[in-house]
């Protein structure tokens, strides 16, 4: 189990998932991450987009997995025939569902009275045509009929285990085929028990059109991660490249008109733009009374100071991320930047810029405008989410209009910074997520679950 778990997570990481350089450049566009990129050295950009999709998922993400799976295939097996036999795994659309499933199932550790069998449905996309993911998912999990007219008693043989169940339907005519297979052939075998991954929305999608949660036992939503918690995770990173956080680097002084230029002013959006000058004057105000702090006590020990910079910056980088690990990562990357540092002790000029080196700094995180969206924008991009990613096939026959339209559509968007392309698949920029989840809520898309 942990074996094939732990082979297919390694396949998912090489093959599909990547936290930094997914963008494909465009001739007119630089992407967000790349663009903060470019104030480094390119070999260390390249360092750091290495370490960076070297993370392992968060360890809060993947226990918030293991624990309830463990005890639920622990009583399975204990009573097959009247134990729950199945577990839903929900993360945000921009989440990578499959990666951290993957993750959590190379820890599971089961108490086997035999050896079960186990059926993993090892996709890193969804099949290209729709009509064809019904018999792909026959194919792969092979599962008899069962005879509705005997009463079987079951004995515990195999867990089913679909890392992502977005990939297992379309939104279109014959896209739900799929979803009526496991919901009826696989839901409904409590010879084996059924490990599920999903999008929220899609999850809400689902739901609403073939009441697939009827079917299902358990359902699990992943945790909005901490500051504390966001910290532990990029610790590895911030050690290895020494990054720094300072009131210097961090808060602006609202005093200066100047440093106001890169806040994101909108009459049309007054509240964000309340939010956000709120914030800045907040931070302001905590670094303003560090400096009096350090300044009468000549220095103190922050490391474990709730109010230290790197605590508010991991803070705020929770709040604006909305807790979603993978935003939180793009935005800690984009506000990395190189600092010179000049040493205090050198009194001569020539001295000190012999003296000086470049330092990695991070700045105050800040959540990057939408592009103006029309109503078509908001669809697509709504297909986006309901699906996790798409091509641009499945996008047009989700959407219902030509291939010519929907490129186009795609193109300009990517322009604009707000979807990502890399080989031929399609989703939703993830360091856009909160401001577009708030936006598509705005114009009445379904977007949380109930």
């Amino acid at each position: 189990m942990i074996q094939k778990a732990d082979q297919f997570r390694n396949w998912l990481i090489d093959k599909r998932f990547f936290r930094v350089g997914w963008f494909t450049k465009g001739t007119h566009t630089t992407s967000e991450v790349e663009e903060s990129l470019t104030n480094l050295p390119e070999e260390i950009s390249k360092q750091l987009e290495a370490a960076v999709n070297n993370l392992t998922a968060n360890s809060h993400e993947t226990q918030a997995v293991l624990e309830p799976l463990e005890d639920a295939i622990a009583q399975w097996i204990e009573n097959p025939n009247g134990a729950n036999n199945s577990i839903v795994i929900l993360a945000q659309p921009v989440s990578p569902v499959s990666l951290i499933l993957g993750e959590s199932l190379s820890q599971l550790k089961i108490k086997e009275k035999r050896q079960l069998d186990i059926k993993l449905i090892d996709w890193v996309e969804r099949p290209p045509h729709s009509n064809s993911i019904r018999g792909k998912l026959e194919d792969q999990l092979d599962i008899a009929e069962l005879d509705r007219s005997q009463e079987e008693q079951y004995s515990a043989e195999q867990i089913t285990i679909v890392p992502n169940l977005c990939w297992c339907f379309l939104r279109s005519a014959q896209g739900l085929n799929g979803i009526d297979y496991i919901q009826d052939s696989v839901m409904n075998n409590n010879a084996q028990f059924v490990v599920l991954g999903c999008g929220q929305i899609g999850w809400e999608y689902l739901k609403s059109t073939l009441k697939f949660h009827a079917y299902c036992d358990q359902v699990v939503h992943l945790p909005e991660l901490t500051g504390k918690q966001l910290q532990e995770w990029i610790e590895p990173i911030l050690s290895q490249f020494d990054v720094q956080f300072s009131d210097a680097a961090l808060h602006k002084r609202i005093g200066d008109p100047n440093q106001l230029e890169d806040i994101h002013l909108s009459i049309e959006k007054p509240f964000e733009t309340i939010s956000e000058i709120t914030q800045e004057a907040t931070a302001t105000a905590k670094s303003s009374l560090r400096s009096v702090k350090e300044a009468l006590e000549g220095g103190y020990d922050d490391s474990n100071d709730e109010t230290s910079p790197k605590r508010e910056y991991f803070d705020r980088l929770a709040d604006i991320s909305d807790g979603v690990s993978i935003v939180a990562l793009q935005l800690f990357i984009r506000s990395l930047c190189y600092r010179k540092v000049i040493d205090p002790t050198q009194k001569d000029m020539r001295e000190t810029d012999e003296a000086s080196n470049n330092q990695i700094v991070a700045r105050l995180p800040k959540l990057p405008p939408l592009p103006d969206l029309s109503q078509n924008d908001l669809y697509l991009l709504y297909s986006l989410m309901l699906h996790g990613d798409l091509t641009i096939r499945s996008l047009a026959e989700s959407l219902g209009d030509s291939t010519q339209v929907v490129n186009n559509q795609v193109q300009m968007l990517r322009n604009e910074g707000i979807i990502e392309q890399k080989n031929g698949v399609i989703k939703a920029n993830p360091i856009h997520y909160p401001r577009l989840r708030k936006e598509l809520a705005n114009n009445n898309f379904i977007v949380e679950v109930s």
